[in-house]
């Protein structure tokens, strides 16, 4: 950068690389630098590109020309050291750690002082004990006095603990800070890569390259806010993507790309060649970044520059490959190498929602509020975790899998404290044969009910999946028959499936404030007496 240069045989040029975009993956990015080279003479030219971080792959280099007519001949790795020229940033890190420090030490005091106190008070308490007085009370007012001082020793006790939690949270904080200090501090070397690149000049004029690595160090993971609407009309969710990197180098106004690529997983499986990402040699590795759409191009390069200028706020842009997707991060953003988590907003999008109680009243007088949610969008949903919501309440924390158009999971929210359930026994007999009977088989006769009750306060008709599982029997000497359903039971497949294998029978009822419905079923078990079956679960 600066003023043209003669090019001279063997000339080597230092030149900073701007970063420019960041690919995160699951524990790697792969970033992305331009570098540019002023020329007014044709020939051979080497440059020098750093300092680059220690945390770049070796076998990951990759160049590419973006403008002016240059070849690239050749690319040489070294490793140096230098010392930091960032006197700035050190002396605003070197203030922050002062003060961090000052509220320290006043948190520190604070700690000192309560626990003085709290000998004091404890001193009292002993001399309480040996006072006369002490005698002459009340039980009344003597145990008022020594809940007096429960209290407060139980109030001291709580403010060491906060206090310490804060001394310890701001220890944290200094300890970022001086990580962050330590490389630029005045004298201090550090190790850092250096690229040199072998270039053939062909025409003068001002030439732009690209310049690709990979770094370990680097993570991203989605995060999901689930908002449910108060009357389970809808789902709203709002999908972050939560980013953490300690690279060796800040990422400073880039733009950001994340991928749901694996490349540390290394090869998938030869027998379907098509959907092979390799990391790996280098040539196997260029290949592989050109499919994505790097070192070189240019297409995509154009479909992913920043749109321009318009009213409304920029949003995400998303490529599904299908194996992977990639989002855009609008703008351009800043990621420091100090291992916080930064939170960018991806996209929001509502979901088909039905919502239902679940009811199994055999285990559990409660009945579980949840909805059942089908992504109908055209970008994907990746598998994350997910704070759920019901209108402002925060219910607690779920996953979220994997869900492309079409595809439905369930969301548990809770207890629905409008509908009671209650479950009995209404026959629990057991028939032995009479001495004089020529059958030795014994039955036993079990029959149940479970009654729900719809509060007449409940905002509206709710749909209710009530199961239950029946014994089943794998031996031949036992017999188990189902007897006493009422209403019956659902007939579909998936419902005849779950009862053929599990023994799981539903039923499904549609409930209206302030209603009562009432489920029965039972089973006889027939076996020879001699015999001692048990029931056991699986």
């Amino acid at each position: 950068m600066g003023a043209d240069v003669s090019l001279q045989q063997e000339q080597v040029l230092e030149l900073p690389a701007v970063l420019e975009r960041v690919t995160v993956y699951p524990g790697q990015a792969l970033a992305e630098r331009v570098v540019e080279v002023p020329v007014n003479s044709t020939g051979p030219l080497t440059i020098s590109v750093g300092p680059l971080p220690l945390s770049a792959q070796a076998s990951s280099f990759q160049t590419s020309v973006i403008s002016g007519q240059v070849v690239v001949q050749g690319l040489e790795l070294r490793r140096r050291s230098g010392t930091s020229e960032n006197w700035a940033e050190a002396d605003a890190l070197r203030k922050q750690l002062s003060d961090l420090q000052w509220q320290k030490r006043l948190a520190e005091s604070e700690v000192l002082g309560v626990e003085a106190a709290q000998r004091a008070l404890q001193a009292l308490i002993e001399s309480q004990v040996h006072d006369p007085k002490v005698a002459d009370l009340l039980p009344v007012d003597l145990q008022e006095r020594l809940q007096y001082f429960r209290e407060q020793t139980t109030a001291m006790d709580q403010q060491i603990a906060e206090k310490e939690k804060a001394v310890e949270e701001i220890q944290t904080k200094i300890d970022d800070v001086q990580q962050q200090l330590n490389p630029l501090s005045e004298g201090t070397r550090r190790d850092f890569r250096e690229v040199r690149l072998s270039l053939f000049v062909e025409r003068v004029g001002t030439v732009r390259l690209r310049l690709s690595y990979l770094v370990d160090g680097a993570w991203w993971e989605p995060a999901y806010d689930v908002r449910v609407a108060p009357d389970l009309t809808g789902v709203n969710v709002g999908l972050v993507g939560q980013v953490t990197q300690r690279t060796g180098e800040d990422w400073n106004q880039v733009e950001l790309l994340l991928s749901t690529s694996m490349p540390s997983l290394g090869l998938d499986p030869p027998e379907i060649p098509k959907r092979v990402f390799r990391i790996g040699r280098p040539r196997e590795r260029k290949q592989a970044l050109k499919n994505l759409g790097y070192a070189g191009d240019d297409d995509y390069l154009d479909a992913a520059a920043p749109m321009e200028e318009v009213e409304e706020a920029p949003e995400v842009s998303v490529r599904d490959f299908g194996i992977t997707t990639q989002f855009l991060l609008p703008g351009k953003n800043t990621v420091r190498a100090n291992g916080e988590a930064h939170r960018f907003k991806i996209r929001e999008l509502p979901l088909e929602v039905r919502p239902e109680r679940y009811v199994v009243p055999s285990l559990s007088d409660k009945a579980y509020l949840r909805a059942k949610v089908s992504h109908t969008g055209e970008a994907p949903l990746l598998p994350g975790k997910a704070k759920v919501f019901l209108g402002p309440d925060y219910l607690g924390e779920a996953s979220f899998p994997m869900m492309r158009q079409g595809d439905s999971t369930t969301l548990n929210l809770g207890m629905d404290p409008h509908l009671t359930v209650e479950w009995e026994t209404l026959e629990d007999h057991r028939q032995n044969p009479g001495r004089f009977s020529l059958s030795s088989t014994a039955h036993i006769t079990r029959k149940y009910r479970a009654t729900l009750h719809l509060s007449a306060s409940a905002r509206g008709q709710i749909s209710v999946l009530v199961e239950e599982a029946l014994p089943l029997t794998w031996d031949d000497r036992v017999e188990v028959e189902v007897e006493g359903l009422q209403p019956n039971p659902l007939e579909g497949e998936d419902d005849l499936i779950a009862r053929q294998e599990r023994g799981l029978y539903r039923w499904r009822l549609t409930m209206a404030p302030g209603s009562t419905h009432s489920i029965r079923w039972g089973y006889e078990l027939s076996f020879d007496e001699d015999l001692h079956p048990y029931l056991g679960e699986e």
